[in-house]
């Protein structure tokens, strides 16, 4: 519902009293800089302040979101939702720039109240404390802005990123403490027996040295381990989704991913008095396709699944307020037209055009020397979309085809030595044996191609709607399988990276988690798998929000036709 002035300025006194910058003035002082407010409506999209330029203005929301964008960057960067209550841009007033760092627009209808260099001016004289108030809120949106992890996307900033707790590094220090005492147990028995071992160390500090060294320096490298890898796990909450990163130091890497649409319930619970007395517990997140995501020993675990949760109804929030947005639009766009005109479909605001995508088809390989460049990846364009292909690692390659070289080599240097008389062959040409190395030298070759073309053809493929797993024999000669699953079920998406060999080569499993009766799909054994991953996200995300668009004006265009044929019925225009 719309704020008339006199309550958006009421709700603007309320959001003063409860903002830290703000706090400590008067009500003489807040009734002052409430009446010094411009008022004003952005329509959701509208630009407030744009990159680069000139402007001394600041804002305080009072209603709806604002968003800041990096336009700097390709695509542009989000560096901040700012909600209710939020002072936006006086980051360059307080520094005297006026140069405006990032651009700032309306992520809902949202009412604003402005102010100019004057009124922070006057602002900043009331009370000495604000300017320092204002710069704590600035380095707190600057932490978010900044906060980077692996395959983040342009469009989401990180609510939170936290780790296990330190309780949980400490519980696995009792194997290191164990390995301290059992010198001391050793010794005590060795005096329990009567060995005297005591009077010997207490005349040789060497023996003693010797003795209890290896298991100091055990303990140590135990306790710098445990510490590492206490501190490599990420539980990562952004505005699309919620992301559980596991490593096992020098080990295996496993990540864990859900959008927040996905998630279905949250629950915490802690283990006992310590856990309660810091404030320590166990977080179980249930999702729809991935089922239970838990994390074990997470700090202020009450207030990141309130977060969480709050996160969740944002993003249906900006997703309605966007459809809200579109419906006007199109209505605006309906009344304006000329009732005379031959009636013709309503269309949808203008937007960038969908593109088709095909599915590339594997070629039978033609032996050109493109063919035999070995590549694990590539990228091609199919009307106008980048369509990229992968394949097993280059180790996958190798142990196919290792045999087969070995055997090519040794049969081309039997080759040629037998013809040229090279060891161990004297004595001029060897005809029969020239014959059998040169039939050797084929097949090894045809085994090689064999093994190639394998490889070769175990691809997976990705489109703009859809991924595709292709299992395929050389030539084809004994068939091919090929899957495909569409964008629309596809519900989650990890890699795994096993064991310490997968992680020194950078090679893992990427697993899409799909509602179809077929199970999901694993693309096995690729190479970087976390870029896979990142790439799958990004596609499927966008493809899951153009599909949610086309639906929503479907409808839009649906309703509003009938609407606009009623208002037709109802008031009739005769031609002049």
């Amino acid at each position: 519902m719309p704020l008339s002035q006199e309550a958006a300025r009421g709700r603007l006194a309320e959001l003063l009293h409860q903002n830290l910058a703000t706090t400590d003035l008067s009500e003489d002082q807040m009734a002052e800089l409430v009446d010094r407010a411009e008022i004003r409506v952005y329509r959701q999209g509208e630009v407030l302040t744009k990159q680069g330029e000139r402007d001394d203005r600041f804002f305080i929301v009072i209603s709806g979101e604002l968003q800041a964008f990096d336009e700097s960057q390709s695509p542009r960067r989000l560096l901040n939702y700012m909600p209710v209550g939020s002072f936006v841009g006086l980051r360059s007033g307080i520094r005297g720039l006026g140069i405006r760092g990032a651009t700032v627009e309306a992520e809902f209808d949202s009412v604003v109240a402005i102010y100019d260099r004057e009124d922070l001016d006057w602002l900043l004289l009331q009370d000495p404390q604000v300017e320092a108030k204002i710069r704590e809120i600035e380095r707190a949106y600057d932490a978010r802005s900044v906060t980077d992890f692996p395959g983040r996307q342009p469009d989401e900033i990180v609510l939170a990123a936290t780790k296990r707790h330190i309780l949980a590094f400490l519980a696995r220090l009792i194997w290191p403490i164990l390995l301290l005492i059992i010198p001391v147990l050793l010794f005590l028995l060795a005096e329990l027996l009567g060995f005297g071992l005591f009077d010997i160390l207490s005349q040789s500090g060497l023996i003693f040295t010797l003795l209890t060294a290896p298991f100091l320096i055990l303990s140590f490298l135990m306790v710098l381990y445990f510490y590492f890898d206490w501190r490599n796990d990420d539980l990562i909450l952004t505005t699309k989704r919620v992301i559980h990163i596991e490593r096992i130091l020098f080990y295996s890497e496993v990540r864990e991913e859900a959008p927040l649409t996905q998630i279905q319930n949250v629950t915490y619970e802690s283990h006992g008095w310590l856990d309660t007395l810091f404030d320590v517990d166990d977080i179980n997140i249930q999702t729809a396709a991935l089922g239970m995501i838990s994390v074990d020993r997470i700090p202020a675990a009450q207030n990141l699944v309130g977060l969480m949760l709050q996160a969740q109804v944002r993003a249906k929030e900006r997703a309605a307020a966007s459809d809200r947005a579109a419906t006007r639009d199109l209505i605006a766009e309906r009344m304006n037209r000329d009732l005379l005109e031959t009636p013709a479909a309503v269309t949808a605001p203008a937007r960038k055009p969908s593109q088709v995508i095909t599915v590339p088809k594997v070629p039978v390989p033609k032996l050109g020397l493109d063919y035999f460049i070995p590549r694990i990846q590539q990228i091609k364009t199919e009307g106008g979309v980048q369509v990229i292909t992968w394949r097993k690692h280059y180790l996958i390659l190798l142990r196919h085809v290792l045999l087969p070289v070995l055997a090519l080599l040794g049969s081309v240097y039997l080759f040629i030595a037998s013809l040229a008389g090279l060891p161990p062959f004297y004595g001029g040409v060897w005809t029969p044996l020239f014959w059998v190395f040169g039939l050797v030298v084929l097949g090894s070759f045809f085994w090689y191609l064999w093994e190639y073309d394998t490889w070769r053809r175990d691809v997976y493929i990705l489109t703009n709607v859809k991924i595709i797993d292709i299992e395929s024999t050389a030539f084809r000669l004994r068939g091919e399988k090929v899957r495909e699953g569409s964008f629309d079920s596809i519900q989650s998406i990890t890699y795994d990276m096993p064991n310490i060999f997968y992680r020194l080569i950078n090679l893992g499993d990427v697993v899409i988690r799909t509602a179809g009766t077929g199970g999901h799909f694993t693309f096995k054994q690729v190479f970087n798998p976390s870029s896979v991953q990142e790439e799958i996200f990004r596609r499927w995300d966008a493809y899951q929000r153009q599909m949610r668009e086309k639906q929503r004006d479907d409808t839009n265009r649906q309703v509003v036709s009938v609407l606009g044929e009623y208002h037709e019925m109802m008031n009739p225009v005769e031609p002049q």
